[in-house]
């Protein structure tokens, strides 16, 4: 049988308007990435973010490894 390895990784999803704007990054939403098929630090999305009201692009930022388990 073959051994089971952890392939997924959670990533938290950052408004880069707000983050211009505030100079903070607020986690609007977190996601699971399969590492092996995507590169986590090229990942974008366009998500809505509720502090700025519209559609944003949204980039990832790494969780610590305590919510990988």
């Amino acid at each position: 049988m073959a051994r089971a390895t952890k392939k997924r990784h959670f990533f938290a999803l950052w408004c880069t308007e707000c983050k211009e704007r505030d100079d903070k990054r607020r986690e609007n939403y977190k996601i699971l990435i399969n590492i092996q098929n995507q590169n986590p630090k090229e990942f974008e999305l366009n998500k809505f973010c509720p502090f700025c009201r519209k559609h944003t692009t949204h980039k990832t930022k790494q969780i610590s490894r305590a919510q990988n388990k």
